[in-house]
């Protein structure tokens, strides 16, 4: 009698996005749904979820590392912004999510994930603070309604202009900048650069 071959067991690799914030969290899910929906298949390479961790910068970072459903070959973004955090502590936050064993890749905005939605209507080359931005973005040409109350909550008018953020924050941002140059820049976003490879896709 022939002995059966047991079989390896595969883990799917996952993409997986840990935000800030539910904006985020709003906007990624938007993506995931017009980018790696039509392209998912039975036999899907990976997988992406997404998640809102009401947390930031070095909190964020050890939150994730201490998640059960990590492996060892996902994929893993963490998405904040500069916000209150000091200089010293961003820069080791970036390294420690560097030295880290799993592939952690920090999509980072000075001074907030804004300046990137703001970059879907025009180019951004001016620092602004949170409440500039957001009364910016409540215009009618944006949102055209109260930004800060509703953030998040419109997300799909931005489905159409992801292409011209990429655009606008290709001026700014670079696949070599350095971390002590990433968190000293306002305005900056990396969103743009990594798009790509969490979608599988350059055609917005």
């Amino acid at each position: 009698m022939r002995k059966r071959k047991s079989k390896k067991l595969n883990l799917r690799p996952t993409v997986r996005i840990y935000c800030e914030g539910k904006t985020e969290e709003n906007y990624f899910n938007m993506l995931k749904q017009e980018y790696h929906q039509a392209n998912v298949s039975i036999n899907s390479r990976y997988s992406i979820k997404v998640k809102a961790m009401a947390r930031s910068g070095m909190a964020l970072l050890h939150d994730v590392l201490e998640d059960p459903k990590l492996n060892i070959q996902d994929k893993i973004y963490l998405v904040f912004d500069h916000d209150e955090h000091s200089q010293q502590e961003l820069l080791e936050c970036f390294d420690l999510a560097k030295k880290s064993k799993y592939d952690i890749t920090i999509l980072f905005s000075n001074i907030c994930f804004e300046v990137w939605i703001l970059m879907h209507f025009e180019p951004v080359t001016a620092a602004y603070t949170r409440p500039q931005l957001f009364s910016k973005l409540s215009g009618k040409q944006y949102f055209n309604e109260e930004y800060s109350r509703n953030k998040g909550q419109k997300i799909n008018i931005l489905r159409d202009k992801v292409s011209t953020a990429v655009k606008n924050a290709n001026r700014i941002s670079s696949p070599n900048d350095e971390s002590t140059k990433i968190i000293k820049k306002d305005p900056y976003t990396n969103v743009n650069l990594y798009l790509k490879d969490i979608f599988q896709t350059d055609q917005y």
